[in-house]
């Protein structure tokens, strides 16, 4: 058996694997790029970090011909809360790492608890941001309640064990997980790429003591929201949001749809949380190709 230490250590090496340090005017941060072509700046969620990237969309980066660029926002991994606990400061982190990476502009995509961030990147920058995409984002005040399973994956401890778990009842462990995230697993069970999806989830979120420092000041901050003045966004948005999401209530979605001007919603049905892990995972990869592709050819027409 894998012990506590050991495992912690090997999290700690996948989850900075292939990443890279970059210097800008708000401190050093860490990022991961994959993909080449037109650039897409990534606002993961939590717990997470810039390896969210080439884990989670690695095949639609090379899919589409994007550069897609994953900062580890402040908090998370290798990057210094101090480099920006607000949403605001985060949003010019994001330029500040495009200034260094030496690109003028970026769609700039936010996924569940990235999406205030992206959303403030929205606002403050659009002559830098050429489109917005918010993926089952959090898009209102978030007075979330921490479930005891939420608290496993916010522990070291919690989060061996539930590894532990994983390799001793894997068909359980699945079906656990997919009930927590809002995921149909007696329809995706029968998907191969959706059930490979599932069981590396928790690999985005290893170890938790890495990424703790930031989950827990986006749970301080989006208790706090009280109005993300989302109608001042004036650059073509891009939602994906699902009813089953277990995470985030649809009101995220439909208040976002109502308030930005000209915004899309696509709903989609079985992925919960996760629209990668939904079996029209395909057509809103095609979505979300087309519109970085229109947003970058032909600003504010998308």
């Amino acid at each position: 058996m894998e012990s506590l230490k050991h495992w912690k250590q090997r999290m700690a090496e996948e989850a900075n694997a292939g990443s890279k340090i970059i210097s800008t005017p708000m401190g050093d941060v860490q990022y991961t790029e994959v993909g080449t072509g037109l650039p897409v700046l990534h606002s993961h969620g939590s717990p997470a970090g810039c390896d969210a990237g080439p884990r989670a969309f690695n095949n639609l980066a090379m899919q589409g011909g994007l550069q897609w660029i994953t900062p580890s926002r402040p908090g998370f991994l290798k990057t210094p809360l101090e480099a920006g606990k607000l949403p605001e400061q985060q949003a010019d982190m994001f330029v500040a790492v495009m200034d260094a990476l030496g690109i003028e502009k970026a769609v700039v995509h936010g996924w569940s608890a990235g999406g205030p961030p992206a959303i403030e990147a929205a606002k403050k920058y659009p002559d830098r941001f050429v489109g917005l995409i918010l993926y089952s984002c959090v898009a209102h005040h978030w007075g979330h309640r921490v479930t005891w399973f939420e608290k496993m994956i916010l522990s070291d401890p919690g989060e061996w064990i539930f590894s532990l778990m994983q390799k001793m009842s894997p068909e359980s462990f699945r079906k656990k997980t997919c009930e927590e995230m809002g995921l149909d697993y007696d329809y995706l069970k029968n998907i191969p790429e959706s059930v490979a999806f599932i069981d590396q989830l928790f690999s985005f979120m290893s170890p938790a003591s890495l990424r703790n420092p930031g989950s827990f000041n986006d749970i301080d901050n989006y208790r706090r929201i009280v109005d993300l003045q989302l109608e001042k966004i004036s650059i073509p948005t891009l939602i994906t949001f699902s009813h089953s999401d277990n995470q985030l209530p649809f009101s995220n979605a439909q208040e976002a749809a109502d308030k930005i001007p000209n915004a899309r919603l696509i709903n989609f049905e079985y992925g919960g949380h996760f629209p990668m892990a939904d079996p029209r995972s395909n057509y809103l990869n095609e979505e979300i190709i087309k519109f970085v592709t229109t947003c970058h050819n032909n600003p504010k027409k998308s």
